[in-house]
């Protein structure tokens, strides 16, 4: 591996600039994800992928975003888990207020299992680059 990726590599899961830029993404990924979960739902968009998987590419987002934004350890790994775990429920238990949306264990399950991706691939990464196989 040339000696100017590692730097970059570097930097771009470690670096405080980058840390900053992903909590940007992190922040309008919420308001995308957000605004798409309390639509009303007549109303609501969809990439056309089907419910269950939308929500769990949009919480390996949400949670690999985050997960980026944040200085790599456990605390923080955990802490984005709980956090977009409760995100999802959330906006499940919102959902049952708003006109033709209901709150959907299986959703929240698909929320769930985005989180733990979105978050494993990140923690891969990571490992990755500290094996120097990037």
């Amino acid at each position: 591996m040339s000696a100017m990726r590692l730097p970059a590599l570097q930097q771009l899961f470690y670096g405080p600039a980058w840390r900053r830029r992903w909590a940007w993404l992190w922040a309008g990924l919420v308001c995308v994800v957000t605004m798409a979960a309390l639509t009303p739902g007549h109303t609501a968009p969809s990439a056309g992928l089907g419910d269950k998987l939308e929500h769990l590419l949009a919480f390996a987002s949400l949670a690999a975003s985050g997960g980026l934004a944040l200085r790599s350890s456990w605390r923080a790994t955990l802490a984005v888990a709980t956090g977009m775990v409760a995100y999802g429920g959330f906006i499940e238990l919102v959902q049952t207020q708003v006109p033709g949306r209901v709150g959907d264990w299986a959703d929240l399950l698909a929320d769930g299992v985005g989180v733990a991706l979105g978050l494993a691939l990140v923690l891969a990464l990571r490992q990755a680059w500290r094996d120097n196989s990037l």
